[in-house]
C-alpha cells in the first residue's frame, strides 16, 4: 500500500480543512507524507488531534476502506474531541466525508469489550469487571493463548492510530505493544500506525501501578517503540501552540521546556506550582453568580480529585433549588450516566418487540410532528435515518437493518458506548472535572483549583495514596494550564469546605464520604442507587394515568431540570426502608419523581447500623445530573405501554445527599 497522496491532493485537502500560515502547511503536508509508521511528539495546542483526523483522511484517500484503520485512545474525553475534529475534515471533501463516518474510534476499554464478547465472554461478566481487569486480559491472549484467533478477528487492518499515547502505562500501554507486535512487526511486512502524544503531560503512571505490579513509565514505552522500529520509524515533532492566546502560549512553552529539561523533579514540580500560584483569582467567588452570568463561552473548573468537584459543584448551585441559566456538567466522581433520552421516549409506546424499519418511519414522523421541534431540539434527536442507524449499531445489528429488536437493544444499553455519537455534546456552558478527565479537552476559559500545599504542616493532612510521584504532580499542574486557549485564572481550594474522600462499600462499591458534628456528606447517585421501576409504577404515583403524566413532564422538561434539587424521603414497607424522590421547592419536598433501590439502603446501613445510629428521614442536597432512558429485565409488573419495549424516561442523580445523624433508641 502506498500512503503517500499526490501533492495537489494533499494541498487541497488541507487548505480546505482550516486556515493555516506556512509554517503550520508544512507540519500538516509532512504528517500527510509521512510513512507508514509515524509516531507523533506533540506538546499541548499544537494540533495533535486535528492532526490525526487529517492523517486518518489521507489514508483513506491514498486507497486504505475506513474498515482497515483501528483507532484507540485512552479517555471517552479524548474519543470525543477527536470525533468533532473529525467532522471538520469531513467538510473538505464529500467522498472522504461518507468515508469517515464509517470509521470507528473507540477507548481501549470498550474495544477490549468488544473483542472479548466475540471472543466468547459473556457480557454480564465483562461487565461487573473493572476496565483494566478486561484489557489485561485480552491482552495476555494476545501474547499467549489465542493470538491467531485475535488476529482473525481484527480482521483486514492495515493502521492503527493510537492517541494519548504517554497516558498509557500499565494495561493500555502493554495492549498498545501487544497489538503492534500482532499487526505492525517490525519490517516491510504488516499494518502500519500513528502514535500520538506528549512525554511532558503524562500523569496517569501512578494511577497504573499496583500491589501486584509495576509498569514502566511514560518515556519508557516512547524508547521501547524507538527501538523496536528504529529505521522503519518517522518521528514527527509539534511545539507551536496554535490554540492559546500568545500569554498563554508562551507560559505553556516554557513550563514544557522545564519538564522536558533536565533539572531534578523537585525543581520541576517548584517551578511549576510558582507559576500556577501567579494566575490571576476571579472576578467573583464561585457561587450562583457563575451560573446566571449569561457567559457564553466554554468554560471550565479543574479539580485534583472528585471530593473536590463535588464541592465546587456545590459551591456553584448553592441553596437555590433550580439550575442556573448555564448548563453545569460533572464529570467526575462515580454517577451514574444514562443513555440518551430520546431512545427512550421515542421507542417507550412500541407495542412489538421488533420494529420494521418502515414501522419506525411512521414512528418517527408521528412523534417529532407530536413532540414539535423545540421538544426534538431539547431531546438532541438526531434525523430519521441517523436516529435508525444508532439504534441498529447499539443493538448489534448492521447500521443497513431492516429491522430492529428491541430485547437486543436493551441488553446492549449498559454496554460502552453503546451511543457514542450522543457523548459528542456541545462544550458550551461550566465543566466540573478532575484534572485527569480533562485530558483531551479544551476550553476558552479555564479555572484551576489550586490544592498545593501551602507549607509543610499541610502536607501532612493529606492521604498519601492519593499524591502521585513528584514528577507527574509537576504534569498534573501542566496538564491544567494547557486546557485553556484565552483566560486562566486560579481559585484557592480553601474556599470551599473540605472534600469527602473515598470509602470502601460492600460489592467492590466506592463513595465518597465526609462525616463531621454529626452531618454525613455521601456520594450518591451511583448505578444501582435509584429504582427503575419507580419512575413508570402506578402503586407509586397514584395509577397507570400518573406514571404516564411523569413520563411526559420528564419529556417536556429534559433540559429545564438538570441541576433542580431533589428531597428523598423515607418510607418503610414490608421492613424495608427506600427513599422516594421528590422534586424540592423552597425547603419542602414536592412531585413525586421516583424512589431509591435497596443498594442505597444497604449501603447507608452500612455505615450507620453498627455506630447506632438510625436510617436518616430525610436527605438533602441531591441534584438531577440528567433525564435519560431507563431499561430493566427484572422481575416487576409493568403497565402499558412500557410492557413489551421495557423502555421509559427516567432521571440520574449526582452530589453529596446531606443528613443529620441520630442514635437508636434503645
Amino acid at each position: 500500500m502506498n500512503f503517500s497522496m499526490g501533492a495537489a491532493s494533499r494541498r487541497r485537502m488541507i487548505s480546505d480543512t482550516t486556515n493555516l500560515d506556512d509554517a503550520r502547511h508544512r507540519e500538516l503536508l509532512r504528517c500527510a507524507e509521512a510513512s507508514a509508521r509515524l509516531l507523533v511528539d506533540a506538546g499541548p495546542g499544537t494540533g495533535k488531534t486535528e492532526m490525526a483526523a487529517l492523517r486518518m483522511a489521507g489514508l483513506i484517500q491514498a486507497g486504505l476502506s475506513p474498515g482497515q484503520l483501528l483507532v484507540l485512545s485512552f479517555s471517552r474525553s479524548a474519543v470525543r474531541n477527536l470525533t468533532r475534529r473529525l467532522t471538520r475534515v469531513m467538510a473538505a471533501d464529500e467522498r472522504i466525508l461518507e468515508e469517515l463516518r464509517h470509521v470507528s474510534v473507540r477507548t481501549f476499554d470498550s474495544w477490549s469489550f468488544r473483542m472479548l464478547r466475540l471472543l466468547g465472554h459473556p457480557a454480564p461478566t465483562l461487565l461487573t469487571r473493572a476496565h483494566d481487569e478486561n484489557i489485561e486480559a485480552l491482552t495476555d491472549l494476545i501474547a499467549h493463548r489465542q493470538r491467531d484467533s485475535i488476529r482473525t478477528l481484527i480482521g483486514d487492518r492495515r493502521h492503527l492510530i493510537v492517541d494519548e499515547f504517554q497516558d498509557l502505562p500499565g494495561v493500555r500501554g502493554e495492549l498498545v505493544l501487544a497489538l503492534l507486535d500482532l499487526l505492525a512487526p517490525p519490517g516491510p511486512a504488516g499494518a502500519g500506525f500513528t502514535v500520538l502524544g506528549d512525554p511532558a503531560q503524562a500523569i496517569y503512571g501512578f494511577a497504573a501501578a499496583s500491589a501486584e505490579r509495576t509498569y514502566p513509565t511514560a518515556a519508557e514505552y516512547w524508547n521501547r517503540i524507538r527501538e523496536t522500529y528504529s529505521s522503519d520509524l518517522e518521528v514527527l515533532t509539534l511545539t507551536r501552540n496554535y490554540r492559546a492566546d500568545s500569554p498563554l502560549a508562551t507560559l505553556s512553552s516554557s513550563l514544557r521546556k522545564v519538564l522536558l529539561s533536565g533539572r531534578t523533579d523537585d525543581e520541576k514540580l517548584r517551578f511549576v506550582r510558582e507559576a500556577v500560584a501567579g494566575l490571576p483569582s476571579p472576578d467573583k467567588p464561585v457561587g450562583r453568580t457563575w451560573l446566571n452570568s449569561g457567559e457564553s463561552r466554554s468554560q471550565a473548573i479543574l479539580t485534583r480529585t472528585n471530593g473536590e468537584s463535588l464541592r465546587v459543584l456545590k459551591g456553584l448551585f448553592g441553596m437555590e433549588v433550580e439550575g442556573g441559566a448555564v448548563p453545569v456538567r460533572l464529570r467526575a466522581g462515580s454517577h451514574a450516566t444514562l443513555p440518551p433520552a430520546w431512545v427512550g421516549a421515542l421507542l417507550g409506546p412500541a407495542r412489538s418487540a421488533q420494529i420494521p424499519k418502515s414501522q419506525f418511519g411512521r414512528i418517527y414522523a408521528y412523534v417529532a410532528q407530536t413532540w414539535g421541534k423545540e421538544t426534538c431540539r431539547r431531546l438532541g434527536l438526531p434525523s430519521e435515518t441517523t436516529t435508525w442507524s444508532r439504534l441498529c449499531r447499539a443493538s448489534g445489528a448492521p447500521e443497513d437493518a431492516n429491522s430492529l429488536r428491541l430485547p437486543d437493544l436493551r441488553d446492549r444499553l449498559g454496554w460502552p458506548e453503546a451511543f457514542p455519537d450522543d457523548q459528542i455534546a456541545s462544550e458550551d456552558g461550566l465543566v466540573v472535572t478532575t484534572i485527569h478527565q480533562s485530558k483531551g479537552l479544551e476550553f476558552d476559559v479555564v479555572t484551576v483549583l489550586d490544592s498545593s500545599p501551602n507549607g509543610p504542616e499541610e502536607d501532612k493532612n493529606g492521604d498519601p495514596r492519593d499524591e502521585p510521584p513528584v514528577s507527574e504532580e509537576a504534569s498534573v499542574h501542566y496538564v491544567a494550564v494547557t486546557r485553556a486557549s484565552r483566560k486562566l485564572m486560579r481559585l484557592d481550594r480553601h474556599e470551599l469546605h473540605r472534600p469527602p474522600r473515598g470509602r470502601k462499600f460492600p460489592h467492590g462499591r466506592e463513595r465518597l464520604r465526609h462525616w463531621r458534628n454529626n452531618w454525613v456528606n455521601l456520594e450518591m447517585g451511583l448505578r444501582g442507587d435509584v429504582d427503575p421501576f419507580g419512575f413508570v409504577d402506578p402503586g407509586l404515583h397514584g395509577g397507570a394515568d400518573a406514571a404516564a403524566e411523569l413520563q411526559d413532564f420528564l419529556l417536556r422538561n429534559v433540559r429545564t431540570l438538570q441541576g433542580h434539587k431533589v428531597m428523598l424521603c423515607k418510607h418503610t414497607k414490608n421492613g424495608k426502608a427506600v427513599w422516594h424522590v421528590h422534586l424540592q421547592e423552597g425547603t419542602r419536598p414536592a412531585r413525586l419523581i421516583g424512589r431509591t433501590a435497596h443498594q442505597l439502603t444497604f449501603d447507608l446501613l452500612h455505615i450507620l447500623h453498627d455506630r447506632g445510629y438510625r436510617l436518616p428521614r430525610t436527605i438533602m442536597n441531591l441534584r438531577i445530573a440528567s433525564i435519560g432512558t431507563i431499561s430493566s429485565d427484572a422481575e416487576f409488573p409493568l403497565e402499558d405501554p412500557y410492557r413489551t419495549s421495557r423502555l421509559w424516561l427516567g432521571v440520574s442523580l449526582f452530589g453529596t445527599g446531606d443528613f443529620k445523624t441520630y442514635k437508636r433508641k434503645r
